[in-house]
Parts: C-alpha cells; structure tokens; sequence
C-alpha cells in the first residue's frame, strides 16, 4: 500500500499542507492587493508637499519682485501660484499628471481642510494683486503684514493637512492589517478544523503505532538502565566485578587464538580506612572518585579499569608479550605515581595518597581469570610488605614463600 493511500498517517499531513498553501496564496493576494491601494493614495501626501512648495516659491519670487529684481516677473508667480491650485482641485476631483494618477479625497474632514486651503490660496492671490496695486513698492504696511500672516496661514493648513493625510493613510493601513490577521486567523482555524477532522479517522492507527513505539523505547531504556546497574559501579561509573569477569573472559580468548599477553593488577589505596574514619565516608568517596580520574587519565585506549570492591581496582592490558607489557605499565606506573604527588582532595583539608599494586600476567603465571586475580592480589600484598606505594610482578619462588610463612605465623598456637 502506498504511503499517501486513504487512511495513511500521511494524508492528514498532506492535505493539511495543500489547505495551508492555499490560504498562504489567498493571503499574499489580498496583501498584495492592499499594498497596491495604499500606493494609489501617497500622491495625496505629495500633492499637500507640492502646494507648500510653490506657494513658498510664489511668495518667494513675489518679494523679488517688490525689490526691484528684473530676473523674477508676475508670469512666474502667477505660475507657481496656479499649480498650488491645480493640486488642490486634484485632491478634491482627482485628475493625472506626469507623477502619476491623484484619486479625488472621500473623507469628509480631509475634504474640509482641503476646501479651506483652496479659499485661502484664492485670498492669497488676492491680497498679492491688491497689494501690487496700491503699495507696490512699501515694504511693512499693515497690508504687507497681512499678506505675510496670509501665507504663514497657507503653510499652516498645508502642514496640517500633509499630517492629517499621513495619519489618514497610516489609519487605513492599521484598518487593513487588522482586517488581515482577522482573516489570517479565520484561515487558520478553518485549516486547523480540517486537519483535525481528517485526523480524526486516522488517529486510532497513529495513536497505536504510537503507543506501541512508546512502549519499545520505555523497555528498552529500562533494560539499557538495567543493565547498566548490573554491570556498572554506581559511584565511580567504572565496571564492577560482573563486568569485570565477562570482560576479562572475552580478553583471554582473544590471547589464547592470538597468542598475546593480559596482565592483571591488582590496585589497593593505601591507609584508606583512617581517611574514612577521620573525614567520613563522603569525602571517602570523594578520594576514590579522584583516584579514578587521576588513574584514567594516564591509559591508554583499550586498556580497561574496573572497581573491585572498596579501594580494590584491577587494571587490564593486552600486548603481544611480557616485556611489552611491563614496559606498558611501568610507564603508566610511573606517571600516576608522579600524578598522586599532588593532593588528591583539597577540600576540608589536602589529602594525600598513595596505591600498592601487583600484577599477573597471562598465560604466564596461569590462564584462568580467577587464578591470574589470586596472584595479582598477592603480588600487591607483597607490594605493601616492602613499604607501600610499589608496584611489583607476581613471581611464584619468593611471593608464595611469603604468603606460606605469612599463614603459618597468623595461625593460632594450641596449648596443650
């Protein structure tokens, strides 16, 4: 069956994302036809900064020409004056020029304002003939004054009406936006409804198939946390004894068909006991933590540490004989003695440690895990008899001559 066939959790999402797509289109027109009426209407705005623009200009060249200047003449003002005018009539009846096409004003308080600019540049003109005609050259007279609050008149209506027109058209785009989320959010919940419906029919499968996933990722994580615990030691995040022997087991195969070499040592923190007692069992722990990251710090990829028990850790290499290995550890000894130099804790107070170790290695001393832990213990019991914080190699002649008189001096004497 196909992926989008009736009934596929992929149709809800298909024709989910068709509907979407469609309003998407019917949004970008309405916007795009929106924006375009807004257009039409910024000619208003310029034709208010056009009016200002010759008026000043008229009354600019009038002055001129009350002065004397022979290069400015009435033709010129007149000019100026009848495009103020022509602008006017075009906010009020609408007409075309080479800018573009002026829609007529609809709002009654625009046409108000433009209503009384028209009257205004028409007194404007005027006061300019009378005053030419009486006093065509006095500059100060109450008639000039006139004509001077005549024009400041005109660029005051001019600059109110350019802001009303501004405030007007920034209305009407605020009126537009709002009528477009309305319809957005109309669209939207409209798509929303359908989606949910088509879902609807198919939500038994999905909720299944979900629940079914679910239920897989919850056993697996419970059976990966699991085993985890069962093979993971919980305060230094090292393997545990379990770990440990399949580990172990795993190497030892791997050096019997390749005939290779695995060392086993045996790592025991020296005088651990009296830090507990003293510090208690958190900054014990503590301790234990930092020597394992100190410890770490100086293997080598593949090379394994786990957590016995306690302050027990055993270490695992393989190399491809005996010398390779003591050379191996014997650098790796080196390096984590010179580390634990250093206070291991600092905090109440530093600490300082030191490790006793021994090591077995395999098939060298015996071929069996437990056989190879016995004499890595011992070697690290011997570690500890020459003064502590040593490492020495199990061998056989002089360590189980020490651990056979060790036993026979601890057994107890029978009085007769």
């Amino acid at each position: 069956m196909s992926d989008s066939a009736p009934g596929s959790p992929k149709t809800p999402l298909i024709l989910t994302s068709i509907t979407a797509s469609l309003c998407l289109c019917l949004l970008l027109y309405i916007y795009s036809i929106s924006e375009s009426s807004f257009k039409r209407y910024v000619p208003w705005v310029d034709a208010s900064m056009e009016i200002k623009y010759e008026i000043s200009l008229a009354h600019l060249w009038f002055e001129e020409v009350l002065s004397g200047d022979t290069q400015e003449t009435l033709e010129s003002v007149e000019y100026h004056i009848q495009r103020a005018n022509w602008f006017t009539l075009a906010m009020l009846d609408g007409a075309n020029n080479e800018q573009g096409r002026f829609l007529p004003l609809e709002e009654p308080k625009l046409r108000k304002q433009v209503n009384q600019l028209l009257y205004q540049l028409g007194l404007f003109q005027q006061k300019m003939q009378y005053r030419l005609t009486i006093v065509p050259n006095r500059a100060g007279t109450p008639i000039d004054q006139e004509f001077d609050l005549i024009f400041r008149q005109l660029l005051q209506l001019t600059n109110t009406l350019e802001v009303d027109l501004k405030q007007h058209i920034a209305d009407e785009k605020q009126a537009k936006n709002s009528l477009m989320l309305l319809l957005m959010l109309a669209i939207c919940t409209m798509a929303a409804t359908a989606a949910f419906s088509i879902w609807r029919f198919t939500r038994n499968r999905a909720n299944y198939l979900h629940q079914l996933s679910a239920a897989n990722l919850r056993i697996s994580e419970q059976n990966a946390q699991l085993k985890e615990l069962a093979h993971t030691d919980q305060l230094t995040g090292l393997p545990n004894r379990k770990m440990l022997e399949a580990i172990a087991a795993q190497i030892l195969g791997h050096v019997s068909r390749n005939q290779t070499c695995l060392s086993v040592t045996f790592i025991d923190l020296d005088f651990f006991k009296p830090i507990n007692d003293q510090y208690g069992h958190r900054v014990g722990d503590k301790v234990l933590t930092s020597l394992t990251k100190a410890i770490c710090m100086e293997l080598r990829e593949g090379d394994v540490l786990a957590r016995l028990a306690g302050d027990e850790f055993i270490l695992l290499l393989e190399e491809d004989s005996d010398e390779t290995i003591k050379q191996a550890l014997n650098q790796i000894f080196s390096r984590i003695q010179t580390r634990l130099e250093m206070p291991i804790v600092i905090h109440p107070e530093e600490i300082h440690i030191r490790i006793s170790a021994g090591t077995a290695i395999a098939p060298t001393h015996a071929e069996e895990f437990d056989d190879l832990l016995h004499y890595a213990d011992l070697a690290m019991y011997h570690s500890k008899q020459q003064g502590r914080g040593r490492h020495h190699y199990y061998i056989p002649e002089i360590i189980e001559t020490q651990e056979a008189q060790r036993q026979s001096s601890s057994r107890p004497t029978l009085e007769p």
